[in-house]
This record gives structure tokens, sequence and C-alpha cells, in this order.
């Protein structure tokens, strides 16, 4: 994401998308009741002449919406935004916006600190590489791409090799079944790390080498599967690697969260936060994306912590990580102390 221009006393800040990313970090900053600005494309009707019916054409105009309805659609890569025209043709109608990469949009609203922050950490990660992971062994791969709200479970490729009885089968069958994964990793072209139980990554990236001259990480993890891909980023191999991957430090966060409760060094739950942070124990605080969007009350809280040296970390719902923190009621918090 890149900002284009901020004007805090007019309230409006101008962005322009350029990633997935970027769509879901702009679904949990924009709300009921903003006022959004883009180039978009509007049907009008035209009357030909008294013979002929009405006719529609569509063009290009600006139009400023006063939004009500906001739908991410990850799998198209839009978001549509839905709602009464302010400014530009038709005033009072209703009209929908998709913003997609490459949208430029200028946003006006009552700007929260979380708002901005989170902002900043779209542009701050569009920095960072996306990463594929790969976990396999003799039956299957599995394919995923680390993004900012999770990891994308992308592709699975079948191995189909026959039993050990049937050796140049399982030979030809094996070469084809390494082919079909290297074609999906030289496809996707980023930094990938393959991992798996047993010995079949080891020749994968023997294979890899020797016929694309292209190298990967290899590391083990137990299964495949969905599984087997979260494994790779709860064991902290992903971080290891890869420092600045967002998806990969907020699912360690949480693992370290459950950590810190049975030691009684971290609290769950809206109510304890709370009684935390009336403490002034709060070092840092992990909320679910989705709760700072339906409780509005929560940002009070979020401020008050702030003034009192604390952090805050928002984890998405999307993957492993925020799913945890969800059933522990969306909110928790380390301490600084011990409270009773």
């Amino acid at each position: 994401m890149r900002i284009l221009s901020y004007h805090p006393q007019r309230g409006d800040i101008t962005v322009r998308v350029e990633s997935l990313e970027d769509l879901w970090h702009l679904d949990h900053v924009l709300e009921e009741g903003d006022l959004i600005t883009a180039r978009t494309i509007r049907r009008t009707e035209q009357r030909a002449d008294i013979l002929r019916p009405h006719r529609t054409e569509k063009k290009a105009v600006t139009l400023t919406l006063r939004v009500e309805k906001i739908e991410f659609h990850q799998h198209s890569n839009w978001l549509r935004l839905t709602g009464v025209i302010c400014e530009g043709e038709d005033v009072g109608s209703y009209h929908t916006i998709n913003v997609e990469e490459g949208t430029k949009v200028t946003i006006t609203k009552e700007w929260r600190q979380y708002h901005l922050d989170r902002l900043e950490e779209a542009v701050a990660q569009s920095k960072t590489p996306r990463i594929l992971l790969v976990v396999m062994d003799d039956e299957q791969a599995d394919f995923g791409i680390i993004r900012q709200y999770g990891v994308e479970e992308v592709a699975t490729v079948e191995a189909g090799i026959p039993g050990k009885r049937e050796p140049s089968q399982r030979k030809a069958a094996k070469k084809a079944f390494y082919e079909e994964v290297s074609q999906k990793i030289l496809k996707y072209d980023l930094p990938t790390i393959v991992a798996g139980p047993g010995f079949t990554k080891e020749e994968f990236r023997a294979y890899l080498k020797e016929v694309h001259r292209k190298d990967v990480i290899i590391e083990s993890v137990s299964t495949t599967g969905r599984t087997g891909l979260y494994e790779i980023v709860k064991k902290g191999l992903v971080e290891k690697v890869y420092k600045d991957s967002k998806t990969a430090h907020d699912i360690l966060l949480v693992e370290a969260l459950f950590t810190g409760i049975l030691k009684e060094n971290a609290v769950y739950g809206l109510e304890e936060v709370k009684k935390a942070i009336q403490y002034g124990a709060c070092e840092k605080i992990l909320i679910v994306d989705t709760l700072l969007r339906e409780n509005k009350k929560v940002e009070t809280l979020l401020e008050k912590a702030r003034q009192q040296g604390g952090e805050s970390h928002i984890i998405s719902s999307q993957h492993e990580g925020g799913e945890k923190l969800l059933n522990l009621g969306g909110i928790a918090a380390f301490l600084r102390f011990k409270i009773q």
C-alpha cells in the first residue's frame, strides 16, 4: 500500500492499493458511515429519441459514497463498497465501488489510532516478501502462501506413486511427481520452504537443484496438509528465515500466550483484560481484528493501555492463531506482574 496524502484537519487519507493484503487491511479500517471517493464505472440512462426506448451506457466517473456495506472478496481480489452517492452524478442514488489492485481511494472518517497504525503496518508489510510453503511426503504435496492475514492454501499435488513391487513404474511416477511440484514452485517464484516427514523432501530438493538449478530451504514437520503448513509457522521456521513475516510473528505470539496463561503471566477475556489495565499491569495486548471492529469500547481500553506504556497487537481471525484467540474471547494480555 502507498499513502499518497494525509490531511488530518480534513480527516481524509488517500491510498493506492497494491496487493490483496492491502484490501484486507482496508476491510478492517473502513466502517459504516465513512466517506470514500474513487474512480468507478457507472451505468447512465440516455434517451435516444421519441421512437426508440431508453438505453444505458457505462462511463468512468469519480464518486463519493457514504459507505453502508463492506464486503471483502478474498478469492476475487477486490473489496466491494456499497453506499449512497454524496458527491458526483446521481446524488442520493446507490452505487457500488469495487476496490482492487491499482485503485486510488480517498477515505474520510473519524480516524482512531488503531486505524492509523493499521495503515502504517500495511505500508511496512508491503516491503516484506510473500513466502511459499510446501509440505510433502511420498503421497502428496500441499502448497500455502504466507500472507499478512494468514496462510492461504493454494494447491495440492497427488503423488500417485505405486508400491515397491513395481520399481520401474515407481521411479517414473516419482519423477513425474517431483516435476509437477517443481513447476508449481517455479510458477510462484517466491522464497520457498519445503518441509515434511521422512526423506521425500531431501530427495525432492536434490531433484530440484539438479534439474532446475533452484534451491529451497528444507525443514522437518510431522505431517502434510493444513496442519503441516501451520506446523512450519508454529515451530518458528518462517520467522527464523524471514524475520519480518507478520503471520509467523502473530502465531508465535499466540503460542507464547498459552505458556503465559499456564504460568499466570497472562490473562484472557474482556473482563480479565479490563482488570489488568485497571491495575496498570498490561505489557502487551493481543486482540482479534473482528472484535476490534464489532466492539467500539475496546478501542478505549487499548488507548488506556497505550497511555500506561503497553503495546497492542491486532491478530488476524483468518489464521490458526486468530482462531485460538477467538476461543479465549478474542482478547488477552501479557502481564508486567501477576494480579489477584
